[in-house]
């Protein structure tokens, strides 16, 4: 994802009170902030499909609903980037590139270590 280097963040109009220059700061951040929560997304499920243990069960459904929520509040996130007159930048890929969280240990399946992943 181009972060804040995009000067072609904001490209269309709105009827938004808010200068460009503030629509454009607010799509990155919010841009920002869509990355790591889809990247957030992908992590929960992978805690999803992998957890193991005798807590499998309770934390498999968790991770479930986890991940609904986070679709939820991505697209709310994307929605508002786009009424800002910005681009919502929500591929895997750009997500991958943008997110600030640390990678979800491929090597966690443990109920409890999983959670602390």
């Amino acid at each position: 994802m181009a972060k804040a280097k995009n000067n072609k963040t904001v490209r269309f109009s709105t009827r938004m009170d808010l200068g460009k220059s503030v629509r454009a700061e607010m799509a990155n951040l919010l841009n920002a902030r869509l990355a790591d929560v889809s990247d957030l997304y992908s992590q929960t499920k992978q805690a999803h499909w992998n957890v193991k243990g005798a807590q499998f069960i309770a934390l498999h459904e968790l991770f479930d609903d986890l991940a609904a929520e986070l679709l939820d509040h991505a697209d709310m996130i994307a929605e508002r980037v786009t009424a800002m007159g910005g681009v919502a930048l929500g591929t895997v890929r750009m997500a991958a590139a943008a997110s600030s969280l640390p990678e979800f240990p491929a090597d966690a399946f443990e109920g409890m270590a999983v959670v602390a992943a």
